[in-house]
């Protein structure tokens, strides 16, 4: 008979490229599949009700199962029955993500079977394609067995497990959830024929009908128990009359009936990360374990089988039966697993050293890691390769590439939360990185997927979907490789110029392998960590870290950021200094001018010369500027003669238009008229009038007026238009409408309507709220009209009259502006204080995006009503992305106000990883930076935010503060420098 395989197994095997680079997770879990159905009983009543509950509740639907129910072959059972992927995490031999992807894409998406390569790592990977091929009519139900390993993982980095489901896609899981379900389904409560389930069990084992009552009676719905205690009585180990009472008591019965030999080889079996060789145990232990093992496979604990590693060579393979056994261990003989991790760490570190042609090399690389970082430190050999982490890191690079080297990357991750921050900094910065580095994709499988796409789609159409999924790949040789194969198959399908583009950019990443946007990613964490220590007053740190950054316009902005500092501070020497090496030519200048603006202001010569010194005009100019306005309250000609020497006529003019209304607020009204007519440029003397009609008052503000409105009448041309709709708003700023209408009706057209809505809304400036309503109804250009009335909702906000406000808001034609307006309204009344209005008027905007940016501005303001209700307004008005964004808003409020248990509560309810790290950091910054747990809360954050570089990165920015608290502005220097030196080398 033909071993049943899952579906989407079967799915991926028609793609023959897709299915090579996921084959050794399939089989893998193929090879447990079979296992869990050859003793399958049928349960069709638990299968009803697992189904009723994914129609009843879709979503993420949480599996609530007790070790040996049969969680898993239930799932196992779903997949062989249904077009639905399977990713059982503990046998996947640690590529069951991409396994994942590609049977979702096999499945739903047969026209593009390609693997993103950012599913390794990045859970939005498997959500941009979820959210592709999603369709309600269809639903599409993930199958995922994870059981929680808290004590014993075997993972170093979160599974990357989309949660963000679109409406037609469900997740059911059993086992460790980070996130809050949508549903949960105990299997116990949900099997209403558990007993008979039993009873089958049993009569399948041809079990005595006298055991068949105590057994069902001790196991308490517990399929294994009903195994293994049916088998151990068969074998006279247990006594009918003396049963333990449930699968705990059990495992203690055997445990408590081992001899400390072989008490030794069960908890050696607990800590292996995988299938042990028979070889190790035997060294590690110095004996011969074989009849041990033999004994206890008859009993059911263990599987014993040979892998062929090579063609001379094979393994004899260890492992228990099922996790049940590792898990027990894990809880009650807690000391003897972590001593077996402490042996098998050191056996693996003598042996890697001693013998690289060893058969059990594989499993000495990739377990190595781990047995140390879950081996106490007091308990740690001493001596192990992996005490010097970033040497390891590249080791396993070169001999297991770059997967192997991010799996141990994170399990140094997990080890760095008991060292130094320093350490946890660096080693967070290289996850990051090795999460991007290791997406990898093969060319054959990339043209073998277009050359498909092509078949049944637009050849222009299907090469962009692949160069999007390409472009997931880090910049660099890998990538160009891709690039040419592809640019190949397009010029095979007669696509050649699009082959000619892909040949073009494989030569530039060939050239340039390291992308601005690679660098840029470093340098913004670097400009944090120096702006954070700015912020403390370490200016030499600061610098340190400016000296870091690549690109020297953002090493020159920090730069002038220090310059501010020392300014600010009375530091004049080190300022100028500073600012005259500054090597960004542009940036460089202006700073010089706010240190010549500085010197000139205390009377420092030094000031004058560097003026003299400066090369860019405008940098110049701004500086003569602003001192010319300092003359102005008391040498009038002094500051005019300042202007006067600028060198060009735009610089003049700016100059004097500044120091009009430097004049106009020191009341000295003449002389702003006067600077103001000196102006050449008429459109901006003209708009400098009337600046100073609403400025100045009396006799030279009907002046001012009067020779911006003769300088209007004599202009001709594309000007004119817009200097007459600023007349005639300011006679409307200052009650004068009728005029204001005049001068509009100058114009005509689109032109006009322009002007009248200037004119509205400085009516409403000037307290005429009917007034402005007449000139809106004369208005017939829908556009201007939704302008004026979003300018004028905003007017009547500020003022307070809300009702006004949403009138106009809601008389606006165009959804998208009235939405927008809607939404800022929203968010202005909940800044006055008035949250519960600001949600109503939050629930009425109909444009989903408005509403989410409403709600993720108000929400520091609207956990004042309660966090329980603000956090139910993201189920109510919130989807996808949005949602989360908000939620991550609310936590981080929350976080700021001192109520951590009710942030961590709404940080478990977001679905996008990354919005949950920052919720998560917020929280991790409001602790005691010196509390023992701080730093392992930071270290289990950062751990989540291994996606890829940009993304770990970013939250080493977030980051900042914490470390900052936490070691000082030493650390962050030295976590600067330490950062850079890995990235270069």
């Amino acid at each position: 008979m033909k071993p049943a395989t899952p579906r989407a197994f079967r799915a991926v095997e028609q793609f023959s490229e897709l299915y090579a680079a996921v084959a050794p997770a399939l089989r893998a879990q193929q090879e447990r599949v079979q296992a869990c159905l050859r003793s399958a009983i049928d349960r069709s009543a638990l299968v009803e009700q697992v189904l009723a509950t994914l129609r009843a509740r879709p979503g993420i639907v949480a599996l609530d199962a007790p070790l040996g129910t049969g969680a898993t072959t239930l799932l196992c059972q779903l997949a062989t029955r249904a077009d639905w992927p399977l990713w059982l995490v503990d046998d996947d031999d640690g590529n069951g993500a991409l396994a994942f992807y590609a049977q979702i894409a096999a499945l739903r998406r047969p026209s593009l079977p390609l693997i993103d390569p950012a599913a390794l790592t990045d859970p939005a990977a498997c959500e941009r394609l979820l959210a592709e091929i999603a369709d309600p009519e269809q639903p599409l139900v993930l199958l995922v067995s994870a059981p929680d390993r808290d004590r014993q993982p075997l993972r170093s980095l979160p599974l990357p497990l989309p949660f963000d489901l679109p409406a037609g896609v469900s997740l059911l899981i059993h086992g460790s959830l980070p996130v809050e379900p949508d549903a949960k389904l105990s299997l116990l409560a949900a099997d209403s024929a558990v007993t008979q389930t039993q009873l089958a069990v049993l009569e399948r084992r041809n079990c005595p009908p006298v055991w068949r009552a105590p057994l069902i009676d001790a196991a308490q719905g517990n399929l294994l128990y009903l195994s293994w205690a049916e088998r151990w009585l068969h074998l006279g180990l247990l006594d009918i009359a003396h049963l333990p009472r449930d699968l705990d008591h059990l495992l203690q019965y055997w445990w408590q009936s081992l001899s400390p030999v072989e008490r030794r080889l069960a908890t050696l079996l607990a800590a292996a990360g995988e299938p042990l060789p028979v070889s190790v145990l035997s060294q590690v232990v110095s004996g011969h374990p074989q009849l041990i093992l033999d004994r206890w496979e008859e009993q059911g604990l263990v599987h014993i089988n040979l892998r062929r590693v090579s063609d001379e060579d094979a393994l004899l393979l260890v492992r228990y039966a099922h996790r049940a056994v590792r898990l027990f261990l894990s809880r009650y003989a807690t000391h003897e697993v972590d001593a077996a991790h402490g042996e098998l760490a050191e056996w693996c570190a003598a042996r890697l050293r001693n013998n690289l042609l060893d058969p059990a090399q594989r499993y000495m690389g990739r377990q190595l890691a781990r047995h140390t970082v879950l081996c106490p430190p007091a308990r740690r050999p001493p001596n192990l390769p992996t005490a010097q982490p970033v040497a390891w890191l590249r080791e396993r690079e070169l001999r297991e590439g770059l997967v192997g080297a991010l799996r141990d990357a994170g399990w140094m991750l997990h080890d760095a939360a008991a060292g130094p921050p320093l350490t946890l900094g660096r080693i967070a910065a290289i996850t990051g990185t090795l999460a991007s580095r290791a997406r990898q994709l093969s060319g054959e499988l990339v043209t073998a997927a277009f050359l498909t796409a092509v078949k049944t789609g637009g050849r222009e159409g299907s090469l962009r979907r692949v160069n999007t999924i390409v472009e997931q790949l880090p910049d660099g040789v890998p990538k160009a490789a891709v690039l040419r194969q592809l640019g190949e198959a397009c010029y095979s399908v007669n696509m050649r110029s699009a082959a000619m583009r892909l040949l073009s950019r494989a030569l530039d990443l060939e050239a340039q392998p390291v992308s601005r946007a690679w660098r840029d990613a470093r340098d913004q964490t670097i400009e944090a960590l120096a702006t954070a220590c700015l912020e403390v007053g370490d200016i030499e740190r600061a610098l340190a870290c400016a000296e870091l950054i690549d690109l020297l316009e953002r090493r020159a902005q920090v730069q002038t950021l220090v310059v501010r500092r020392l300014l600010s501070d009375g530091q004049y020497d080190q300022a100028w200094r500073l600012s005259r090496s500054i090597l960004h030519e542009n940036r460089a200048a202006w700073a010089q001018a706010e240190v010549a603006v500085a010197l000139a202001r205390i009377g420092d010569s030094r000031g004058e010369m560097l003026l003299e010194e400066l090369t860019v005009e405008t940098a110049r100019a701004w500086a003569e500027i602003e001192l010319a306005c300092d003359l102005a309250l008391r040498n009038e000609d002094a500051a005019l003669q300042r202007i006067a020497a600028l060198p060009s006529q735009h610089q003049r003019d700016r100059g004097l238009a500044r120091l009009a209304r430097v004049f106009a607020q020191a009341a000295k009204d003449g002389d702003a008229l006067a600077a103001a007519e000196r102006i050449s440029s008429r459109e901006l003397r003209v708009t400098t009038l009337l600046e100073l009609r609403i400025l100045l008052q009396g006799l030279v503000a009907n002046l001012a007026t009067e020779r911006a409105t003769r300088e209007i009448d004599a202009l001709q041309g594309e000007d004119r238009p817009i200097l007459l709709a600023a007349l005639a708003s300011a006679h409307a700023a200052i009650g004068r409408k009728d005029r204001a209408l005049a001068i509009a009706h100058q114009l005509s057209g689109e032109e006009l309507e322009r002007a009248l809505s200037r004119v509205a809304v400085a009516c409403v400036q000037a307290g005429d709220y009917e007034g402005a309503q007449e000139v809106l109804s004369r208005m017939t250009d829908d556009d201007e009209r939704d302008w004026a009335r979003d300018e004028i909702a905003r007017i009547l906000a500020g003022l307070g009259d809300w009702e006004a406000a949403i009138a106009q808001a809601a008389a606006i034609v165009a959804d998208d502006q009235r939405a927008r307006t809607s939404a800022d309204l929203a968010i202005a009344r909940a800044r006055a204080g008035d949250v519960a209005m600001a949600v109503t008027m939050i629930r009425s905007i109909e444009v989903a995006a408005e509403r989410a940016r409403a709600l993720v501005m108000a929400a520091p303001l609207l956990v004042a009503v309660g966090p329980t209700q603000a956090d139910q307004l993201a189920n109510e008005l919130l989807t996808g992305e949005a949602r989360s964004r908000y939620r991550a808003a609310l936590a981080v409020a929350l976080a700021g106000q001192g109520e951590l248990a009710a942030a961590a509560t709404i940080a478990r309810r977001i679905r996008r990883r990354n919005e949950r790290v920052r919720a998560e950091l917020a929280i991790v910054a409001a602790l005691d930076a010196k509390h023992p747990t701080t730093l392992s809360r930071l270290a289990a954050t950062l751990t989540r935010a291994a996606i890829g570089r940009e993304e770990m990165f970013r939250a080493l920015e977030l980051a900042a503060p914490i470390l900052l608290r936490i070691g000082g502005a030493p650390l962050l220097a030295d976590l600067a420098a330490t950062i850079v030196a890995d990235d270069r080398a």
